[in-house]
């Protein structure tokens, strides 16, 4: 498995205001890169959205809440298996957050997809951290 993860952010919201955001999986579509991801739809437990080259992309809520600092995410529709990690973890001042994904790449797949991968996840980590205010 290769785990690619954005650098952490600190936002001005304490955790369990922003996990409570992030529980709601439909709030995914304003933290997605609007120039790269089409035809967003979901509920609050799944979403599906086509990012750049067709591919449409699942996630499925695998837990009702979060278990500790993370909600999982898992993957389905992409030409590889993966899961998604939201964490989030209490700060001295609010929080701090994070998107960590594990991949099944092959060696081809992995050389074609981690660096739009990490820009995507980071992507995430940034709309977060603007949206909430950093610490």
């Amino acid at each position: 498995m290769t785990e690619i993860r954005s650098k952490e952010v600190h936002v001005g919201v304490d955790a369990g205001e922003l996990k409570a955001h992030l529980q709601n999986l439909e709030n995914l579509e304003g933290l997605l890169p609007a120039d790269k991801v089409k035809d967003f739809k979901g509920t609050a437990d799944e979403v599906s959205f086509k990012i750049q080259g067709g591919i449409e992309i699942r996630l499925t809520r695998t837990t009702e809440a979060f278990e500790g600092d993370s909600l999982r995410l898992q993957g389905g529709g992409a030409p590889f298996t993966f899961h998604l990690d939201l964490k989030v973890v209490e700060a001295s001042i609010g929080a701090r957050a994070s998107v960590v994904c594990e991949a099944d790449l092959n060696p081809f797949l992995k050389m074609m997809a981690k660096k739009p991968l990490e820009a995507l996840f980071q992507h995430i980590a940034e709309a977060v951290e603007a949206k909430f205010g950093a610490a």
